[in-house]
């Protein structure tokens, strides 16, 4: 009866411990998961402004370009030149 009693002790001990670990465990895995998911959201922050921004720069660099390609045409094909500054002065309105 002892020996069965000692054995029934022995299980229920490894038993809790072996719960507590667990618990330990899944206490710390939900924090490696907090801190990835906080890690996460502050990359996706910043990959949003750094595509913003490049949006931003493909804008101002397409109008960029086409104004130049206007400004070109314009002078070759089109055979216009810069006004000088007394053909300005001569325009009245």
């Amino acid at each position: 009866m002892l020996v069965i009693f000692q054995s029934k002790i022995v299980i229920n001990f490894i038993l809790i411990i072996s719960i507590i670990v667990v618990s330990i465990l899944s206490i710390n895995w939900h924090h490696e998961m907090f801190l990835l998911h906080r890690t996460e959201k502050a990359l996706k922050l910043e990959n949003e402004k750094i595509n913003a921004l490049n949006r931003q720069l493909l804008m101002e660099y397409s109008e960029i370009q086409s104004g130049v390609s206007v400004y070109q045409k314009s002078k070759d094909e089109l055979m216009m030149h810069v006004p000088n500054e007394t053909d300005i002065q001569e325009v009245s309105i």
